[in-house]
């Protein structure tokens, strides 16, 4: 159920209650903490809230303080030396775009490979055809002879 009010409302009939609408209830302002900090700020702001910079801070600093035990625990857990790692890094990127490369002339020699195939196929077709052609011919010729 929506306490907003009806879903849409057209221009003539904003600001005037719907006589057909069901009434809408009001609720109450909340209280406390939670109210005091969505209060608008006194310098005339009424439409945002004050930003409570306090919990922002926690934030950045947890954020600080993951990133860098974070980090210490990779360095601390890491398998080779930063060199190491880099010339690992280094020589699977040669091999992965060799690799790449070589499939891209397997592609276009397999594209070839396949045409000269469907070519010599259908020359096969067509000569096998010319051939019961020509079989059929000779037959009817004898058929007629006799």
């Amino acid at each position: 159920m929506s306490y907003a009010g009806p879903a849409s409302r057209s221009r003539s009939s904003a600001g005037r209650p719907d006589p057909g609408a069901a009434p809408t209830r009001s609720i109450a302002p909340p209280a406390g903490p939670a109210a005091r900090r969505a209060t608008p700020s006194r310098r005339g702001e009424e439409d945002s809230p004050e930003t409570d910079w306090q919990r922002v801070a926690l934030c950045g600093v947890g954020l600080a303080i993951g990133l860098t035990l974070g980090a210490g625990a990779a360095l601390l857990s890491a398998p080779h030396t930063g060199e190491e790692t880099r010339a690992a890094i280094r020589s699977r990127a040669r091999r992965l775009s060799r690799a790449t490369g070589r499939r891209s002339q397997d592609a276009w020699e397999d594209l070839r490979d396949e045409l000269h195939t469907a070519a010599r196929s259908m020359r096969r077709r067509r000569t096998q055809r010319a051939a019961r052609k020509a079989l059929q011919r000779e037959l009817e010729r004898e058929a007629t002879a006799d």
